[in-house]
């Protein structure tokens, strides 16, 4: 209904109102039929020629239509267009409904007739002006429809695209989530329950508080690490008992230098993100042979959390390349998109890791 709040005439004749009404509806359909069949059959199926083909037909047929239901099926009254002459001259007193369209009567003759008045030159049949004003019409509107339909087109399939990308990655992402909670490395649980085993021979008071820590990391890598997001204070939890665990372990040549700063209370994060880059410091960093020191501390400030993590180089392991940090760095990018920086830095026999999550 668009092009009748802004038609440039008014209809002095109902029979021209109503020829509109049947052109545009033609054209309505045009629009459909190239929403719904052209364009998903042809168009997004890379078959351009023949789209463009059947569009160009689709113009055709609009063309023939205007003009047989112009001249053959309702036509109207004929007609001449006054130009430029004052407002005043184009009013007819006899027909105060056209502004612009003024009945043309037999009372009126070819030198009282303004300019434009006959229209005798004919092109297959039909009156030369009246064809090239509906050629006109009909592929000024022919082309904005088929142009508003591809864009439309256009721009759902890519919100639908965008959509399905969206769902796909989150599946991917929670398979990786569900792979990580339910792998808990044996190599680690078996050293660990071989510490707590020295610690029960050797009567220690530390063997209990160890048995519980183990239980915590566990009841959170099977539990409260399934939801969206878990507190931060529960995560940084779950590092603190992992590194109390693998003291056990460790011989007294490995400096273990863990630090927490900042109030870490009342804050939310996605849970086992942190712990990716401790592992693989304590997988990369720890010699039997000579000392090493493994440095982390996690820091809140201004709702910013960061994760800073420094281990030596030991038999020129490949820090960063694994599964796992690569998991995790696809993690952040879906979780964290332009809230996030992280930097990994290989230098002079030393791997560290920066990053900074924007927890608001």
């Amino acid at each position: 209904m668009l092009p009748f709040f802004f038609y440039p005439v008014k209809f002095a004749d109902k029979t021209i109102f109503f020829r509109e009404v049947l052109s545009k509806v033609f054209l309505v359909g045009v629009f459909y039929l190239n929403y719904y069949v052209l364009l998903p059959r042809f168009f997004e199926r890379k078959k351009y020629f023949i789209y463009f083909f059947l569009a160009l037909l689709c113009i055709v047929l609009a063309l023939g239509q205007d003009l047989i239901v112009r001249e053959k099926i309702i036509k109207a009254r004929p007609f001449v267009i006054r130009m430029g002459e004052s407002r005043s001259h184009r009013m007819n007193p006899d027909n105060p409904i056209g502004d612009f369209l003024i009945p043309f009567n037999d009372s009126m003759n070819a030198s009282s007739a303004p300019p434009l008045a006959l229209f005798e030159t004919r092109i297959w049949g039909i009156p030369r002006g009246v064809f090239f004003m509906s050629l006109n019409k009909v592929i000024s509107f022919s082309l904005i429809l088929f142009l508003v339909g591809g864009l439309i087109r256009l721009g759902l399939s890519f919100i639908k695209n965008q959509n399905e990308k969206k769902v796909l990655e989150n599946a991917t992402l929670n398979a990786e989530i569900n792979f990580l909670r339910s792998q808990i490395n044996p190599h680690f649980l078996f050293n660990t329950l071989n510490g707590i085993y020295s610690l029960a021979n050797e009567g220690s008071p530390q063997t209990k508080d160890s048995i519980l820590k183990l239980s915590d990391l566990l009841r959170y890598v099977l539990y409260d690490s399934g939801d969206e997001k878990v507190l931060l204070s529960k995560d940084i939890q779950y590092v603190t008992n992992y590194i109390d665990l693998q003291r056990l372990r460790l011989s007294s040549k490995v400096l273990i230098d863990y630090h927490i700063e900042g109030n870490i209370q009342g804050y939310f994060i996605s849970p086992l993100l942190l712990i990716a880059f401790i592992e693989n410091a304590f997988k990369h960093g720890i010699s039997y042979t000579r000392s090493s020191t493994i440095r982390i501390l996690v820091k809140v400030i201004e709702k910013t959390l960061t994760l800073y993590v420094e281990n030596p180089v030991i038999e020129n392991n490949s820090f960063g390349g694994g599964l796992g940090l690569k998991n995790v760095k696809r993690r952040l990018e879906l979780l964290y998109p332009g809230h996030y920086m992280l930097e990994i830095i290989q230098k002079d026999q030393i791997n560290i890791v920066n990053l900074k999550i924007d927890l608001k």
